[in-house]
């Protein structure tokens, strides 16, 4: 048995309609100035660590041309990265995110110095 596919002869419409351009919500999106302390933390743990493909190691994986992009600029980078900066970097993300001088003598998690 033949099976013929006929095309129909009128469509639903006119044209498909016009597709919604993708646009991240911005409680997903990082500021300005999240931006700028996570491309300042890459670059600190690149001068820990020596490249960026020992950085991609550590995050467990993350694309070589991702981080140098990020930390140059040219990308504005993600929470998923800064959660995983925050890992490598053993510190909270809220400090790694947080402005001014970070006190190194306290604790990165409880605020206990000494």
């Amino acid at each position: 048995m033949q099976l013929y596919l006929i095309p129909p002869e009128i469509g639903q419409g006119e044209r498909a309609p016009a597709r919604r351009s993708f646009r991240r919500s911005p409680s997903l999106s990082l500021t300005p100035d999240e931006t700028r302390r996570l491309r300042a933390a890459l670059r600190g743990i690149k001068a820990r660590l020596g490249t960026w493909r020992d950085v991609s190691a550590a995050m467990g994986g993350v694309n070589t041309r991702t981080l140098y992009r990020v930390a140059g600029g040219a990308e504005r980078g993600s929470p998923a990265l800064v959660l995983l900066a925050a890992r490598v970097a053993k510190t909270t993300v809220e400090r790694l995110l947080s402005p001014g001088v970070v006190d190194a003598s306290k604790c990165a998690h409880c605020g206990r110095s000494g």
